[in-house]
């Protein structure tokens, strides 16, 4: 089976597409939409939970794009502190976990995570999706995020429900590309 990503504006009209595996997850399948998308030059990305990571926050804010994502649960497993029971000290750039203890910054890794250490391997990168909730709770932003349900998500169920896309009915990822694009077409 495979999934196929789509982007709209705020009108409905599909911008772009990207067909993948259907067992890749969202987050991982981002660029390529993402790619077509960015020449658009858009100003604000309303996306679902399934993009909300801080890879994708930190690609949106260093291009200028305010990214949107929904509220999601904390995902702390338990026995872990969870994220909002550290305190970081910006005068000393580190963070002091519930435990006393003080994580420096040790250095940032290939995927562009800063890496906070103590005693124990801690690691702490979030600046980019503080951002990202600072933008989501500015006025008039959960406004704008309740309007995806009217433009992407009525595409997603006429897709589904009038034109196939439920199910996988092509063998192969360029039929499937080939329906999609046709399809998305007749759509706009």
């Amino acid at each position: 089976a495979y999934a196929v990503e789509t982007a709209c504006d705020k009108h409905g009209w599909i911008l772009g597409y990207t067909v993948h595996p259907g067992n890749e997850h969202d987050s991982r399948t981002f660029k390529a939409l993402y790619d077509k998308i960015s020449k658009l030059n858009p100003q604000m990305v309303v996306a679902d939970a399934g993009y909300k990571t801080p890879a994708i926050a930190h690609q949106l804010s260093e291009d200028g794009i305010q990214p949107l994502f929904p509220y999601t649960r904390p995902k702390t497993k338990e026995g872990f502190f969870g994220k909002h029971e550290f305190a970081y000290d910006e005068y000393y750039d580190c963070y002091i976990c519930p435990g006393a203890h003080i994580l420096t910054y040790s250095t940032t890794n290939r995927n562009g995570y800063k890496e906070y250490k103590s005693c124990g391997e801690h690691h702490v990168w979030e600046e980019y999706m503080e951002v990202a909730e600072d933008i989501r709770h500015t006025i008039g932003n959960r406004q704008i995020y309740q309007l995806r349900k009217e433009t992407i998500e009525r595409i997603f169920g006429t897709a589904k429900e009038q034109h196939g896309f439920r199910y996988t009915q092509y063998v192969g990822k360029a039929r499937m590309e080939m329906k999609a694009g046709l399809t998305f077409a007749c759509m706009n």
